[in-house]
């Protein structure tokens, strides 16, 4: 499973939080500039993991992740697997 969420700058000490706490920082958990995805002023956070992690994820933020809407959602997971994938494949192109 997993949720994109949108998380404003000024508030990056939740995304610390998040990384090094040891259950969700055991998960996969991608943070991006928000600007390359129409929200300038924020990160984009891309959590995978198992359903149970959420709760784990909800009390650390303490409501300063906004999830994303489902359909902005999937389009922004999407982009950043197409984006982790092209990057797999040229670094195969140049160590082949």
């Amino acid at each position: 499973m997993f949720k994109v969420y949108k998380l404003a700058k000024a508030k990056r000490e939740i995304l610390d939080s998040l990384l090094a706490d040891d259950i969700v920082g055991r998960q996969t958990v991608m943070y991006k500039d928000g600007s390359g995805y129409g929200f300038d002023s924020s990160y984009i956070v891309l959590i995978e993991g198992s359903d149970n992690i959420f709760k784990n994820v909800d009390s650390i933020a303490n409501g300063s992740l906004e999830e994303l809407k489902k359909s902005k959602e999937e389009e922004i997971y999407k982009k950043i697997k197409d984006e982790e994938n092209n990057s797999r494949d040229g670094l195969g192109f140049i160590f082949g």
